[in-house]
């Protein structure tokens, strides 16, 4: 049988008495009627007088006890788009069955619910078992009670109740009513949603039909949530999907006390139940957190290789510093650097807090229940500014290396705070946030940028990540020529005040030198976006291409560019000074196979980690003996050949090899293969030559398990890094812990 199409009334639908007339004849309605119907029902408004609350006979279930549809002194029903309730005259949507008829009692009359519940005890579904014997019973005697007459005693003991309570019912013909007067407005907050198997001309049947228009009512404070329930199963699949989303586009748990998220998620699916915020903080989602910590605990505690650590700092909105702990780890059967959040806390005043015990409980704590050996850390990359925290990982013998990301954000922070840049910069803000603040001078704007054939918009910067103050001074130097004719449009500020708005010759050429300096920079940041996996290998090419090309002084650089660049350069060069941080990237680096020539090194540099990699790899050997392949040792004498009578004076036997010349040929072996190109994954390359290099391939899993940057490959382009950054920063500080937590680890 086709389906029917679809039919749904948006906001500003309302009903009135003519349209029930119209929808209640049976029979097919023309395409015609149903939109002239439809169109009626978003133009008009009307409010509903009633004298009486009455309850159809076909209304079975007992909760109607507490519930009539408003109808006139007659008894004649009103409409149907809404219910009253007995009890305090509380108006809920009529939604085609009970699920909000007893979460109204639930919420606000809990006393009389309990006394019908108990009046009313649920039902008990037999067993198949059971179902069985009473069908081989009918069978055997089919002149019992038929199914009509069983029918029909139930709804007769449902009535009979109903009529015999003190509730004000009284039984007149075929309804049952109560006197009560008021008034129903019916107006655009509610929704109306069609069944596409139905008729629209079923619309006035009663609950044991269903209906092609479904109401779902506004949040109230009584019921803040739609919960409009069609089953657990569907209500459980309804909470997991709202549960996936915030944990994937990590949004508050307060989006779903929302009006429009209500009205979203009833539009995609009716009747469906919305959990609340409580039971999402409290129950769903601290739920998901701990059986994937424990399933991630379990994994790692098995674990034998080695890990990376990763801290990040961040803000929220209230100027609260957090610091989220990730893992970094090499699978053995998959060329992949999977990373998992551990943990995200607040970070403690110095007032009254002693705040290296602090720490030092705290990641003592962390790495006991994460199962984490310290002996197996390789490294830690670190994006903090916290001095304690550094100190006691310091203590503990990590070696620390500042993400790239995090250091050239202090590189180009520093250089916009500058006293030759700083006040240009606050000019520029100054003068885009009065054009967007201005209708006609933005849509000024927007007409004439296409004559420049610009491709990106002019917004105003985030601070907080460096990227979009260089594009935003990089729009403005672009469209330089418009601002004049676009400020002119500006009509409350005088000529004079334009003219202070707008940046002069000299101030544009500032402006053009920031872009300049910072150029590289970019160049450094879409270098990592590009990898699939950044890891820390890439980070010394990148430093010596930065600090020795590009940030270099060019022909035709201004004194102020100049300036800037030995700037940046000092500073990024001043991060990574300690010795064994060096030392650390420079065998990370010689192990991928990118970059294992080491070509921007000298030879005493390349030597020396040549030889650390090789002692490395002798260690290991020692470590697991089981691993070389000694010449194996006979039982017996062998029995002397006639080759070796002859010639065995003329042809040198020599032992077995030892641990230095097995982890020299070993390590030539992978100096000898021809370097993989820059676009190739390092870790898939190790995956496919660990035949040729049995042992070196663990030495290799060993540093290629940290990344260059805190934040994943995906994070770092501009565009979702700035979404990232915004949602992150208004997460509440109770939910932050577990929503990082999900954002991160859960893949559905």
């Amino acid at each position: 049988m086709p389906m029917k199409p679809r039919v749904r009334v948006q906001r500003g639908a309302t009903l009135e008495t003519p349209v029930k007339k119209k929808v209640s004849q049976r029979g097919t309605m023309a395409d015609s009627s149903v939109q002239n119907i439809l169109s009626r029902l978003m133009e008009e408004k009307h409010t509903f007088t009633y004298k009486k609350l009455v309850v159809p006979m076909s209304m079975r279930s007992p909760y109607w006890k507490y519930y009539g549809f408003p109808a006139t002194e007659d008894g004649d029903i009103l409409t149907k788009v809404k219910i009253v309730c007995v009890l305090c005259k509380a108006q809920l949507a009529y939604n085609k069955n009970t699920s909000n008829l007893r979460m109204h009692l639930q919420n606000r009359h809990a006393k009389e619910l309990m006394e019908l519940v108990a009046e009313h005890p649920p039902e008990i579904r037999p067993s198949h078992k059971q179902q069985a014997q009473v069908q081989e019973e009918q069978e055997i005697s089919p002149i019992r009670h038929t199914s009509n007459n069983s029918k029909q005693q139930k709804r007769t003991k449902c009535h009979r109740s109903l009529e015999n309570t003190d509730s004000g019912f009284t039984k007149q013909g075929n309804v049952y009513f109560t006197q009560a007067d008021g008034s129903i407005e019916i107006d655009g907050d509610l929704q109306f949603m069609s069944d596409p198997n139905i008729s629209i001309s079923n619309f006035t049947q009663d609950e044991e039909t269903s209906s092609t228009i479904q109401i779902f009512s506004p949040p109230t404070a009584a019921n803040p949530n739609v919960v409009l329930q069609q089953g657990s199963e569907n209500n459980k699949n309804i909470s997991d999907a709202i549960a996936e989303f915030l944990i994937l586009d990590l949004q508050r748990a307060d989006v779903v006390e929302g009006r429009g998220f209500q009205r979203l998620i009833a539009t995609l699916r009716s009747p469906c139940e919305i959990p609340s915020k409580g039971r999402l903080v409290d129950e769903i989602l601290p739920s998901m957190q701990c059986h994937l910590k424990e399933s991630e605990q379990e994994f790692l505690q098995l674990f034998t290789g080695d890990y990376g650590i990763t801290i990040e700092e961040w803000v929220s909105n209230n100027d609260e510093s957090f610091l989220t702990f990730s893992v970094h780890y090499q699978h053995k059967t998959e060329p992949s650097l999977e990373t998992r959040v551990m943990s995200t806390v607040h970070c403690p005043n110095s007032n009254g807090v002693d705040l290296h015990e602090y720490w030092t409980v705290f990641i003592d704590a962390l790495f006991s229940e994460w199962h984490i050996n310290a002996n197996k850390v390789t490294a830690i990359v670190i994006a903090t500014s916290c001095t304690e925290l550094i100190q006691v990982l310091a203590s503990k013998n990590f070696i620390l290396v500042p993400c790239l990301m995090y250091s050239l954000q202090e590189c180009a922070s520093f250089l916009l705070s500058l006293s030759d840049v700083h006040p240009v910069l606050q000019k520029c803000r100054a003068l885009l946030g009065l054009i967007h603040r201005h209708p006609t001078a933005l849509a000024s704007l927007r007409m004439q940028e296409p004559e420049l054939q610009v491709d990106e918009p002019v917004v105003t910067d985030c601070p907080a990540i460096w990227m979009t103050t260089y594009q935003m001074l990089e729009q403005l130097s672009l469209r330089r020529a418009l601002f004049p004719s676009v400020l002119e449009n500006v009509t409350e500020l005088s000529a004079d005040q334009r003219l202070q708005l707008l940046l002069s010759e000299e101030e544009w050429t500032v402006v053009d030198d920031i872009v300049a300096a910072l150029g590289p920079f970019k160049v450094a940041v879409l270098t990592l976006s590009e990898e699939r996996f950044p890891l820390l290998s890439l980070l010394e090419p990148l430093l010596w291409q930065l600090c020795s090309s590009h940030l270099q002084d060019k022909d035709g650089d201004s004194l102020l560019v100049m300036k800037l660049k030995q700037i940046l350069r000092d500073n990024l060069a001043a991060k990574y000074v300690n010795e064994d941080v060096r030392t650390l990237l420079r065998t990370s680096t010689m192990l991928d196979p990118r970059f294992k020539t080491l070509g921007y090194a000298d030879e005493d540099v390349k030597e020396d980690v040549y030889e650390r990699i090789q002692k490395s790899l002798e260690e290991l050997y020692e470590q697991n003996p089981t691993s070389i392949e000694f010449s194996p040792t006979p039982n017996k004498k062998p029995r002397l050949s006639g080759m070796a009578l002859l010639l065995g004076g003329v042809c040198e036997t020599k032992g077995s090899v030892g641990l230095n010349d097995k982890a020299k040929l070993e390590l030539d072996q992978f100096k000898s293969e021809t370097s993989a190109p820059l676009d190739a994954c390092p870790l898939q390359w190790w995956s496919h030559g660990s035949v040729k290099c049995p042992n070196l391939v663990h030495l290799a899993r060993r540093y290629l398990t940290l990344p260059a940057a805190v934040m994943p490959a995906h994070r770092i382009p501009l565009p979702q890094a700035l979404i990232f950054h915004e949602r992150r920063k208004i997460l509440a500080p109770d939910e932050a812990d577990t929503l990082l937590f999900l954002n991160t680890n859960y893949h559905g």
